[in-house]
């Protein structure tokens, strides 16, 4: 399937800016300071090495399941290099959205336009259900377990409860439609001077006071509901297959979570349930907010040393864990960046060579009638044979 244009411009832009934005990240956290947790987590880089590894593998099979019934036409080393590449622009971009327009510019290479958007907006608001439900679980086990004050064991159980709810009403929010229920939505939320502000600016004689114009939403529904119905278990998806991928996800989550847990045990900490439980509640609404900056710099240091010191652990760990984990991620999002600057590489000089094989190819049938209607063929007579001498001498 070819390629549209916009997906090329989405993915070499996005490769510009996370090829910067790593440079930046390198030179912000230090080359020295990479060494030095290198040498400090020491051989248990290895384990490192292989979860990280599974993890990605994981996504990209829950990734390629997400596609039914066209995952066929995606081979399992696609997947991964869409994977690749959205999470390492993500790592080292401010909201960690951008790596999910790279992953779409992959995946159109295979699918329809439609099919990719789907697949990648399900595989994120699974991810975001799993992590909920995950956080939902946690919370009570951290009530019973961990010592803390009548008012902050009420605000986890409440905290579990929302994250819940959230969750339910995510598939809710699927099995109507995402798209088409938000853009409905915004038709109907009216921002005052919202009207004077487009009218000044698209000069346009009768702008929408409502986020979204009723005119645009009928323009885009149908886009919007080819989405929504790829989304459901309908267009031939099969209910194996999105349990596939629903199960991947999950195991990718539990396995990012035993990552973080393994650098802890490898700087010191006791890993206890309660200590689970506790840092899977607190990481979270931590995750949360560090995703607003690349890598969460800043944000995540401090949140994990006010977490840890709030659970009466080292808070130096909980900094250890952020800084450690921040290496995997530059390290994760050097090799992603690359490999994919190399793929795009790849094909942009296969495009090359099949645009000059083009060019200098065979004739096309019209031009070939046309020079064969210049060609005469002309019929002369045989040569007269020579007189024998015998019969000129009688």
């Amino acid at each position: 399937m070819s390629r549209p244009t916009w997906a090329r411009w989405v993915t070499r832009i996005s490769l510009i800016l996370g090829l910067v934005a790593l440079v930046f990240t390198i030179r912000n956290t230090g080359l020295r300071t990479i060494a030095d947790y290198f040498r400090r987590i020491g051989w248990w880089w290895i384990a490192v090495v292989i979860l990280e590894i599974a993890i990605t593998s994981l996504d990209a099979t829950a990734i390629r399941a997400f596609l039914s019934p066209e995952q066929v036409k995606v081979k399992l080393r696609s997947a991964v290099l869409s994977q690749l590449a959205g999470r390492a622009v993500n790592a080292v971009t401010p909201s960690g959205n951008l790596g999910e327009a790279v992953k779409v510019s992959v995946l159109v290479d295979h699918v329809s336009q439609s099919r990719a958007v789907s697949t990648i907006l399900l595989y994120n608001l699974v991810s975001f259900s799993v992590e909920l439900m995950i956080v939902a679980v946690a919370a009570p086990i951290m009530v019973m377990l961990v010592a803390m004050p009548p008012s902050l064991r009420g605000l986890m159980i409440l905290t579990g409860v929302i994250c819940l709810a959230i969750a339910i009403v995510l598939y809710a929010l699927v099995r109507r439609g995402v798209l088409e229920s938000v853009a409905r939505a915004l038709t109907r939320i009216w921002v005052p001077g919202l009207a004077h502000i487009r009218g000044w600016i698209w000069k346009s004689a009768a702008p929408s006071r409502y986020l979204l114009s009723q005119p645009r939403y009928e323009r885009w529904q149908d886009r919007l509901r080819a989405v929504d119905s790829k989304m459901r278990l309908s267009s031939g998806a099969r209910t194996r297959d999105r349990w596939l991928g629903i199960a991947a996800v999950t195991a990718s989550r539990l396995t990012s979570m035993s990552l973080s847990l393994m650098i802890l045990h490898a700087v010191g900490e006791s890993i206890t349930l309660g200590f689970v439980a506790a840092y899977t509640v607190g990481g979270f609404a931590i995750y949360m907010i560090s995703s607003l900056v690349p890598m969460g710099v800043g944000i995540s240091e401090l949140g994990n040393y006010g977490l840890f010191r709030a659970l009466g652990e080292n808070p130096a760990r909980g900094v250890t864990l952020v800084l450690a984990r921040r290496v995997t991620l530059i390290v994760y999002a050097a090799i992603g960046l690359g490999l994919v600057t190399a793929s795009e590489t790849v094909k942009r000089a296969r495009e090359r060579q099949g645009e000059r094989t083009v060019a200098s190819g065979p004739l096309s049938v019209p031009v070939a009638v046309a020079v064969l209607a210049e060609v005469r063929i002309v019929t002369t007579a045989p040569p007269a044979a020579p007189t024998p001498v015998t019969k000129a001498a009688d």
